[in-house]
């Protein structure tokens, strides 16, 4: 067996220098095609996941707690955090009231969802410091001002499905009236932009203000938001956090995506694995077909080689050695175009709408799936072929009959 591989590899070397390089030239295009073909779909559907995904952690981080029951507010949000913050993998946590209100610019009223926060820890909680495209963030001492979520200011991707309040302003004033009947009046401190309905639809204020307006205690929360290490691990750090004594409701950010949302990113998902199954089958046949083309291309040279003693086992080594080269090459110079590809869309992403941008994700797992996938490909394809042409008389296969 060791004399057949090694006379294979000899072989195998020897077709290769002799071999015609604007054929192999060819080949190797051709398999770099095929190997990115199993990547780019993905790899955007990926960027495309991610994009919701990151959608759903502005109100929900990766887990939240809410409160129990009928109760409206978590009575003991202070140390429903404390005991998050102590639980292992928890990056962030902070608190939240949230309130139903009309906001009134001029003779524009629309409805709304008020967020009160704390804005300093929202910097490790949600992207809501880093989407403001007028204006500043609040701080942690802002009083009486408000950040206008963009699909109610005329002029906003969104704003023209929507209701708005018309050209708003940085610096304009607008009065807020809450469901408890109470109105204020903000400074428009900022106007933020995350290009989704959950975000785009709503504004911020600082939690006191929330707090004042209904008369709640220090202590209560609509909800506490909570980030994770690794938010594939939410499941398990909620099962922690129950784990330490909140007695609240725990949900993970895929538990609360409303059904249509869910649909959607299954239907996603469900794209992203048919396309890695065709691309996988048609990488197959293209090796299968390139392989087989070149095997019956050779078949006198096989021949030779059978009537100058080389088993037909050490042929079939010889080729299945040349198609992992074919395919090796291919490889390489498919990691080259796919990253290139990466790169131009990284730098350049798919844009919708002008607002909504989709950047491809690199899946490591996916790639080395992928050169695997490949090269047992290269020597599947080969084996049947080879072995068949090997096996044919040596004047049949000299003559190329």
């Amino acid at each position: 067996m060791f004399d057949d591989i090694r006379v294979g590899i000899l072989s195998a070397k020897s077709s290769i220098k002799r071999g015609n390089k604007k054929t192999l030239a060819f080949i190797i295009f051709v398999l770099a095609l095929i190997f990115v073909n199993l990547l780019f779909l993905p790899s955007m559907i990926g960027g495309l996941m991610g994009m919701f995904t990151g959608f759903m952690q502005y109100p929900y981080g990766d887990i939240v707690v809410e409160p129990s029951g009928d109760n409206v507010y978590i009575n003991n949000a202070d140390n429903v955090l404390q005991k998050v913050r102590a639980v292992q993998d928890v990056t962030f946590a902070t608190k939240r009231l949230d309130a139903g209100a009309s906001i009134q610019y001029k003779q524009k009223v629309v409805g709304s969802s008020i967020i009160g926060i704390l804005p300093s820890e929202e910097y490790g909680i949600s992207n809501y410091p880093f989407i403001i495209t007028e204006g500043e963030f609040l701080g942690d001492l802002s009083q009486d001002e408000i950040i206008i979520g963009a699909m109610l200011v005329e002029g906003y991707f969104g704003s023209e499905i929507y209701d708005n309040l018309g050209e708003i302003k940085v610096g304009s004033f607008v009065n807020v009236t809450y469901s408890n009947g109470v109105v204020r009046k903000y400074k428009v401190k900022g106007i933020m932009e995350g290009t989704f309905e959950l975000v785009d639809l709503n504004a911020l204020v600082h939690y006191k203000e929330i707090k004042d307006v209904f008369g709640v205690d220090e202590g209560k929360a609509t909800s506490v938001v909570v980030r994770v290490k690794n938010p594939d691990d939410a499941a398990k750090v909620k099962e922690k956090i129950i784990a330490v004594g909140v007695k609240e409701p725990v949900f993970t950010a895929d538990e609360k995506s409303d059904a249509l949302m869910r649909q959607a990113m299954q239907s996603i998902g469900m794209i992203n694995v048919v396309s890695k199954y065709v691309s996988l089958i048609i990488g197959a046949a293209l090796i299968l077909i390139i392989v087989y083309i070149n095997v019956l291309n050779r078949k006198r040279e096989i021949g030779i080689l059978k009537a100058v003693g080389i088993t037909p086992r050490s042929i079939v080594i010889s080729y299945a050695f040349i198609s992992m080269f074919y395919v090796s090459m291919g490889i390489l110079a498919g990691l080259v175009l796919y990253f290139a590809s990466m790169f131009y869309f990284t730098v350049n992403p798919v844009t919708f709408y002008d607002t909504i941008t989709i950047i491809p994700e690199i899946q490591v797992g996916l790639l080395i799936n992928s050169i695997f996938t490949m090269l047992i490909m290269s020597v599947i394809a080969v084996i049947l072929p080879a072995w068949r042409v090997s096996k044919e008389s040596i004047l049949k296969a000299i003559w190329g009959r």
